[in-house]
């Protein structure tokens, strides 16, 4: 039998450890082996596998010596290269996304990918190697150009930034990641590295429109897990488990993601190998046991261990309620069954072109609801600039985030949001961050509103965060699942002082959090009110 049925055959019999997506990956070879539109050719497959085993190790002390392909590699390959469509003779798939932690040989297979187009694939080829930046594209295209040398190098000529095989004029450079100098190419092969790494999908997409005109055109995307829920990498990597799942049809796409099935598995070492293909192999299990004691006293190097050494995906450097948890709290909540509650206020003003958020907090017995508004100036969502954009749009359109008319955040437009607020309901106070709301919260204070400044030093923040994490965790925080406030949580970063207190570190988290500002400003004023009922409570009321 080959290699890669011999891997698929050992995970579906349960030989082989494996987590959920790869499983579902192996199936669906097994199905697409059954299925009449395809047919595998195995001699094509045998090829390319043939020919990666000629491929040298370019770095440390294997240098030289030839790759010995593991079976995960080769089944990876045998899927790209070995199931043809019957009605018209070209690859099942054009589109390729492969998940896997670092130090699992990576680069060397997309180098093998990149270096079969140079070599082996019939007409003329154009190959390039994409990244954040041209020293990014370049490990990919330099493992490749250390292949050539070591293995072919009387059928290549090597440049400093490209190489040509003479015969068929197939050329193969990097490219930084700009979409402008992309334009105009017609690539056969892409290979994108680290694709969280890329802030859009400017350069994805304009490498995938350029591959029209190829018949057999593959876009090779290969990266670790990342930190953004809202990147452009991880709406693949949501993709392809949809595909993976039966969720999503999508023929020409292959995808694999190596990963852990639940974050309590890194504590069990036996479980390390479903995220690591190449356990033992190029990663040694006591190095990578040594990286996890050492990063569990670390919450930084913990988050990264967990993300570029697992595969498991973070929303932030520094999670403080992690996203999962904090979605279970959401729940659809009826504003006009409220009025009339008790609320207290939150305001995290802007600067004149973001997003400025009013939180609404309403104590209901031992519970809070949290519901809030959140504004953003018109002109944002046609600036270019903008990276969050399209994010924007789509709030827009579900009404989840409220346009202000003009080109910057309009204050009177907020002013008599916030005065209907008050019509509505009961407000007890309006908290708020002295910081640029001076203007607004004098209005405001004089149409009759109790304000009370909060500052956002570790003093009121401390508490408030822990508060709002305690009631998350025992599920008496109720919020409406709005998904602005749920992308500022999976946003946030925590600063911690070495006493222990934190707060809100909007320096370093990866992007908007002003919702949760609101929040935890606003909280600040409902735990001030709720101590003093409790000390009214517990002492009675004192006769002077």
């Amino acid at each position: 039998m080959s290699l890669w049925n011999d891997y698929a055959l050992s995970i579906q019999r349960g030989e082989l450890l494996a987590c959920k997506t790869v499983k579902q990956a192996v199936e669906r070879y097994f199905t697409d082996l059954k299925n009449s539109a395809y047919l595998f050719d195995e001699v094509k497959a045998n090829r390319v596998i043939k020919f990666a085993s000629l491929c040298p190790h370019v770095k440390g002390h294997l240098r030289g010596e030839r790759i010995e392909l593991q079976g995960w590699q080769a089944f990876i390959l045998a899927n790209i290269f070995g199931f043809i469509r019957v009605d018209n003779g070209q690859r099942k798939y054009r589109t390729i996304y492969v998940e896997v932690p670092r130090k699992n040989g990576k680069s060397s297979l997309a180098a093998i990918i990149a270096n079969w187009f140079l070599l082996c694939e019939k007409g003329q080829q154009d190959i390039y190697t994409a990244a954040v930046s041209r020293d990014q594209a370049r490990i990919v295209f330099d493992d490749a150009k250390q292949m050539v040398k070591l293995a072919f190098d009387e059928r290549i000529k090597s440049f400093q930034h490209h190489m040509v095989e003479p015969k068929c004029n197939s050329i193969m450079r990097p490219l930084a990641a700009k979409a402008n100098t992309i334009e105009g190419t017609n690539p056969s092969c892409a290979i994108i590295d680290e694709l969280h790494l890329h802030p859009d999908d400017s350069v994805y997409s304009a490498i995938s429109l350029g591959m029209g005109a190829r018949q057999n055109a593959l876009l090779f995307a290969i990266s670790t897990a990342g930190t953004s829920s809202l990147s452009f990498c991880k709406e693949q990597h949501n993709y392809v488990k949809q595909i993976l799942s039966s969720e999503a049809i999508d023929e020409s796409y292959f995808g694999i993601i190596y990963t852990l099935d639940d974050e309590k598995e890194v504590e069990q070492p036996s479980m390390w190998g479903k995220a690591n293909p190449n356990l033992d192999i190029s990663i040694s299990k006591d190095e990578l046991s040594t990286q996890v004691d050492r990063a569990k006293g670390m919450p930084t190097t913990w988050v990264e261990t967990l993300v570029k050494r697992f595969n498991i995906w973070h929303e932030g450097e520094q999670e403080w309620i992690k996203l999962a948890q904090w979605k279970k709290c959401g729940a659809d909540i009826d504003l006009d069954a409220l009025k009339g509650s008790e609320c207290y206020l939150g305001l995290d003003l802007s600067s004149k072109s973001d997003i400025t958020a009013v939180s609404m907090i309403f104590p209901q017995g031992d519970k809070v609801v949290v519901s809030g508004r959140y504004y953003l100036p018109k002109s944002v969502l046609d600036d270019p600039n903008c990276k969050n954009r399209n994010f924007y749009r789509a709030w827009v359109a579900a009404g989840h985030l409220h346009l202000t008319p003009s080109d910057v955040i309009d204050y009177e437009f907020i002013e008599r949001d916030i005065a209907q607020l008050g019509q509505d309901y009961d407000i007890k106070s309006l908290a708020f961050d002295p910081w640029n709301s001076t203007y607004l919260v004098t209005q405001l204070q004089q149409q009759g509103f109790t304000v009370e400044k909060v500052g956002q030093g570790y003093r009121s923040m401390s508490p408030s965060c822990k508060e709002i994490e305690a009631y998350t965790k025992s599920k008496r925080l109720v919020h409406d699942g709005n998904p602005v406030l749920n992308w500022a949580m999976s946003n946030v970063v925590l600063q911690m002082d070495p006493a222990g207190n934190v707060k809100l570190d909007k320096s370093k988290s990866p992007n908007k959090i002003d919702p949760i500002a609101a929040l935890v400003t606003g909280f600040f004023s409902y735990m001030t009110d709720l101590e003093e009922q409790n000390i009214y409570q517990s002492r009675g009321a004192v006769v002077i």
